[in-house]
């Protein structure tokens, strides 16, 4: 009797045990009336990216990564971890802000690959025939000029005045993308160099001192023109000597 007991009490605890190692693996969803919820359908999801002014900004690229599959149980939703997401062993709860995070750096460090579709001209991109479950989205090219969007994470379907939403519009989460800051260079500042004219001292020579030299007052036309003067003083004085002696012999 006693060795019974024990081996339902060693059977009690690796069942127990088993049910701790899974549960990880297993996200139950916030109750909600799943009277209608088709799980048959496939959905999918689109974001549109605008800036604060309401302008589309295309160019770059969004992946999309299937992180849980959505299955009911009892009644309830619940999700269970893909294959690629099974090692993530973190509490899971769709509006956890942190989730996302968490979620693409766990990502980068596994090298898990998604769906990648481009930013269309008109900003927007989606992915159409998704499996119902949970999705981890992240902007893996940025648009030119712009910062990235946050990674966010959504669920399909998902439930909106008691409706059931197949095709999900995942705009809001987006909000609005913001310009690159871009660090503006300052141009070294201008040296100001001041340019001193040195004028050419021309050479000196005989000829260029004449015409350098300041004038002294000393005059060079008049030395002629008195000596021949004097010339005619001279013999006009003789003359006139001449004729007075004959006017006196004459007297």
């Amino acid at each position: 009797m006693m060795e019974k007991r024990r081996k339902a009490a060693r059977f009690g605890s690796v069942f127990l045990l088993s049910l701790v190692l899974s549960a990880g693996a297993v996200i139950t969803a916030s109750a909600a009336d799943t009277t209608d919820l088709d799980m048959a359908k496939s959905g999918s999801i689109s974001l549109v990216l605008a800036d604060s002014d309401g302008n589309t900004v295309s160019g770059g690229a969004v992946t999309l990564y299937e992180v849980a599959d959505l299955y009911l149980d009892d009644g309830d939703m619940a999700y269970e971890m893909t294959d690629v997401f099974s090692g993530y062993s973190a509490e899971i709860d769709a509006e956890d802000t942190g989730l996302a995070a968490d979620l693409t750096a766990y990502v980068d460090e596994n090298g898990i690959s998604g769906t990648t579709a481009a930013i269309g001209s008109d900003g927007e991109v989606s992915f159409d025939g998704l499996a119902l479950g949970m999705y981890l989205v992240v902007q893996t090219a940025e648009s030119e000029d712009y910062e990235a969007i946050s990674p966010f994470v959504v669920t399909v379907p998902i439930e909106e005045d008691g409706v059931w939403v197949y095709d999900v519009d995942a705009s809001p989460k987006v909000g609005t993308v913001t310009l690159t800051e871009t660090e503006e260079e300052t141009p070294p500042p201008t040296e100001t160099t001041e340019t001193i004219q040195t004028e050419e001292i021309p050479t000196t020579t005989a000829e260029t001192l004449s015409s350098t030299l300041p004038q002294t007052g000393q005059l060079n036309w008049p030395i002629p023109v008195l000596a021949a003067g004097g010339v005619f003083l001279t013999a006009m004085g003789r003359h006139l000597a001449r004729s007075g002696r004959k006017n006196g012999y004459a007297s």
